[in-house]
């Protein structure tokens, strides 16, 4: 099956995993992924498959979510924490990965990847995984950090778009008293040092 058949196919079943709210978020996702794909010179397709498979696993049970997870994680994961990766809030993002893998026979480390760290990021993520950790956050539908903040990021080149977005997200979960991954730390102080590395 080819990418354009695999995106129909995956938007065909996305409300067999998920509410409509939480399809409709995926495909805004898979949309902007779509063009920043195709902005930055990397297959818009396999962008558009990213976006419409991140959160197929997060109305699943933590259960079989962790299930799923373990079988990217034990075969897959390569310098993200494991623990961090099954954290409730996060794990649906391996467990996509591992869905994709077993019920959909797809052998892309790279997109499986960028499925599983579309939460918490990691220091290194190239290419299709900073669009897709970045698209998650910057989709028209999510409030975040008010007016200009989606447009500004996306102005910018990809390495800042990373760093910008991922500073929303600390300020964000900040300014709510919610807890903010470690890994998601890491990839900050990893961005601060890249950006000014005196």
């Amino acid at each position: 099956m080819d990418c354009a058949e695999f995106c129909l196919l995956l938007d065909s079943r996305l409300e067999e995993f998920l509410s409509s709210e939480r399809s409709a978020h995926s495909r805004r996702v898979a949309d902007l992924a779509e063009g920043l794909c195709s902005r930055e010179g990397l297959d818009p397709c396999r962008g558009r498959a990213a976006g419409l498979a991140h959160d197929m696993c997060k109305e699943m049970p933590r259960k079989a979510q962790r299930e799923l997870a373990a079988l990217y994680s034990g075969s897959h994961a390569k310098g993200a924490s494991s623990s961090v990766l099954m954290a409730d809030k996060v794990v649906h993002g391996p467990a996509a990965a591992g869905l994709l893998a077993r019920d959909f026979a797809v052998d892309d480390p790279e997109l499986l990847e960028a499925i599983a760290l579309h939460t918490v990021g990691r220091p290194g993520m190239k290419g299709l995984s900073i669009i897709l950790y970045c698209a998650d956050k910057l989709e028209p539908g999510r409030e975040r950090q008010g007016q200009g903040y989606a447009s500004g990021s996306l102005a910018l080149p990809l390495d800042a778009m990373l760093r910008a977005v991922v500073e929303g997200v600390i300020e964000w979960m900040r300014r709510r008293g919610r807890a903010i991954a470690p890994e998601t730390l890491i990839l900050y102080s990893t961005l601060v040092r890249e950006a000014d590395p005196r």
